[in-house]
């Protein structure tokens, strides 16, 4: 089993970052709360999936605080995605599906750690929200593209992420993610590097109908 520490994932209010972004097209990358998260992956042949993320929204909890942790729960493992129940201290779920790319360009470059997210959270009403970390700064005011099956949209950047640009982009990246097969990340980095990940949608409904039904 390989263990992958020191992921990093965005759970703040997207909405929010969302509106900074576009307020601030030409003034440079928003500000960004970074969240930290443990991943165990496991290695099956060829197949990489995630086992098991723990995600600390709100930033790290103090060595002498007596704060009860969240409680986490994994679905199930659909193929290559893995699907996950987050119960937080205040009583918020979070539901979130979670995969590695299969392959990723150029491989003479190093990377922090990559993947993508889908996640709901019905306290805020936010559902589908997509989440791509691609291992290194973007390019400042730069953009990334995904490809699904040909089609292609385009997501913000902020520090190491991209999201979509709102809700209805999520629904309908979302939507293609279930009828498509193959997935593509394409980004440039702060030093102009191009790079690729190829991630396989195999497992994606089931996953997806995973997290929705435990967060009605």
């Amino acid at each position: 089993m390989l263990v992958w520490r020191g992921a990093r994932d965005m759970l703040k209010d997207v909405e929010e970052m969302r509106r900074k972004h576009l307020g601030q097209a030409n003034k440079g990358i928003v500000s960004s709360t970074m969240m930290q998260m443990d991943i165990c992956l496991k290695n099956n042949v060829m197949k990489l999936v995630v086992m098991t993320l723990l995600i600390c929204v709100g930033g790290m909890t103090l060595a002498n605080s007596p704060a009860r942790a969240d409680a986490r729960q994994l679905l199930g493992s659909y193929r290559d995605w893995d699907a996950f129940l987050l119960k937080k201290q205040n009583n918020e779920k979070i539901c979130y599906m979670i995969s590695v790319p299969k392959d990723t360009h150029p491989k003479n470059v190093r990377r922090g750690d990559i993947y993508i997210t889908v996640k709901h959270r019905p306290r805020t009403k936010v559902k589908n929200e997509i989440n791509v970390v691609v291992g290194y700064p973007f390019k400042k005011n730069s953009t990334s593209k995904v490809v699904i099956d040909k089609r292609s949209y385009t997501l913000f950047t902020s520090g190491d992420g991209a999201w979509a640009y709102d809700a209805k982009q999520d629904t309908a990246m979302a939507a293609a993610m279930k009828r498509g097969n193959v997935l593509y990340v394409h980004g440039v980095s702060s030093r102009g590097t191009k790079t690729k990940d190829k991630y396989s949608l195999s497992g994606f409904t089931a996953a997806h109908n995973a997290i929705t039904k435990a967060c009605r």
